[in-house]
């Protein structure tokens, strides 16, 4: 992937502010050397960023300055929108080499939701996170899917899916600290009743347990 952005040297509020008001954003481009300040048409930006419908993907930086242009491999590692969402206000790069070593969320989607029969039967999915956060080498992200898969096929009332339940391409590893957090869990009345069930007959065996108490006594 391909984007051009301009060198500027001014930094501050108030210039961030009359870059945007020009349709303009700034970003910062991160890495082993000091940070370096840009700004990027924000109209063509906005198109780029939804073109990668929240994956990560290598981008080869063209960087147009007074002394010529120059290129930088990166990732977007961040970028902000107005209050009300609409608009691009910043943008944050990391420049990478194919070794590094990056962090990132990769989103979820889901398979066999119409044919699971849970579902079918009355279930519902509960989403619990859309995305899960990753490490990866950089020359393995041309490899990864735009969102990891989740098979709902065999998914039963009160299943649930969780992180290290997932199947990872090569050279992705799960950011795992204290849990197995949940991804995704079925829930409805079904299983709702069979719950209420279990505890009736748990009641049941509770009375039977005193009656013949009392007899003995």
């Amino acid at each position: 992937m391909n984007l051009t952005v301009q060198h500027r040297e001014n930094t501050g509020k108030g210039f961030n502010r009359r870059l945007r008001q020009m349709g303009a954003t700034p970003g910062v481009i991160y890495g082993k050397e000091e940070p370096l300040n840009v700004s990027m048409t924000t109209n063509s930006t906005e198109r780029f960023i939804r073109s990668m419908r929240g994956a990560k993907k290598i981008i080869d930086l063209e960087i147009e300055s007074t002394e010529g242009k120059t290129n930088k491999t990166v990732i977007l590692q961040d970028y902000q929108l107005s209050n009300l969402g609409s608009h691009l206000v910043h943008v944050d790069f990391l420049e990478v080499t194919q070794d590094s070593i990056v962090s990132f969320e990769i989103p979820i989607t889901l398979k066999n939701e119409a044919d699971s029969p849970a579902l079918k039967t009355g279930g519902v999915i509960q989403i619990i996170r859309r995305s899960i956060p990753v490490r990866c080498i950089v020359k393995e992200i041309p490899n990864l899917p735009d969102a990891l898969e989740i098979d709902l096929i065999d998914l039963e009332f009160g299943d649930s899916i969780h992180v290290l339940d997932l199947v990872y391409p090569e050279g992705v590893k799960p950011v795992v600290t204290g849990r197995n957090f949940t991804v995704v869990t079925v829930a409805g009345r079904a299983a709702e009743e069979v719950v209420e069930g279990e505890e009736e007959v748990e009641g049941e065996e509770e009375s039977e347990t005193e009656q013949e108490e009392s007899k003995e006594d």
